[in-house]
């Protein structure tokens, strides 16, 4: 099982970049999972982010094939947590009824605070991750 400190890096560069490719789409300060990702590229340039910080040198030491496993793991998950569900496959939108603490706005309050303090992970979020580490490793 890999430690807080592995990935830890990695939770605050993924989740910064999510929020900036967030912005890039429909609005400058998107309101939903669904704004976040109207221009198509959320998920793509999170997992290109992601597997770099994590291919030959990275906190994982993962190869491609394995960065890019966790990568995608890593996402979904994160989008589930906070209030987001995929339809269609790949399209992202917010749960009909999540509730206030599960919404993409706690997803922003969250990423928020691991630029203030990234070694405040909730235990939700370091359980997955430990998850898809365990699954993208060899």
């Amino acid at each position: 099982m890999a430690s807080k400190k592995p990935f830890l890096s990695l939770v605050v560069a993924v989740l910064a970049l999510v929020v900036f490719a967030a912005g890039c789409g429909s609005s400058n300060d998107p309101e939903t999972w669904g704004e976040a990702d109207a221009d198509g590229n959320l998920q793509t340039n999170f997992v290109r982010a992601c597997s770099e910080a994590n291919e030959d040198g990275g906190d994982l030491q993962f190869d491609e094939v394995q960065a890019a496993a966790y990568c995608e793991c890593a996402f979904e998950e994160i989008v589930e947590i906070f209030g987001g569900v995929f339809v269609e496959g790949t399209r992202i939108v917010d749960v009909a009824d999540a509730v206030e603490g599960q919404d993409f706005q706690a997803f922003k309050d969250f990423e928020a605070g691991l630029r203030s303090d990234p070694e405040d992970i909730p235990a939700e979020v370091e359980a997955v991750l430990n998850l898809c580490v365990s699954q993208a490793a060899p």
